[in-house]
């Protein structure tokens, strides 16, 4: 279980909940593989998913709404892993 994963079962949240935060940019098979944890997810997913969950916690009213880090919802980013980059530029 993946830390995304963590947190929205724990506020009762779905995919679909997720990709109505920025339904512009952000689509079910991305939040799906990011769940998932199975492969990296590259720096750009990263990104929206991450503002995606924080604005969630946000309109969800969660009691003291942790802001969530990039590194602490992808870990696999402290080792560089995610696009190939080294672990400084992130």
């Amino acid at each position: 279980m993946t830390k995304l994963d963590e947190i929205l079962t724990e506020i009762g949240a779905s995919n679909h909940d997720l990709v109505e935060m920025d339904a512009a940019h952000l689509n079910h098979k991305m939040v799906q593989k990011a769940r998932l944890g199975k492969k990296p997810v590259p720096r750009h997913t990263q990104d929206l998913i991450l503002n995606a969950v924080n604005q969630l916690l946000v309109e969800r009213e969660v009691e003291n709404p942790k802001k969530y880090k990039r590194v602490e919802l992808f870990p696999m980013v402290d080792l560089g892993v995610a696009d190939g980059c080294p672990a400084e530029e992130l």
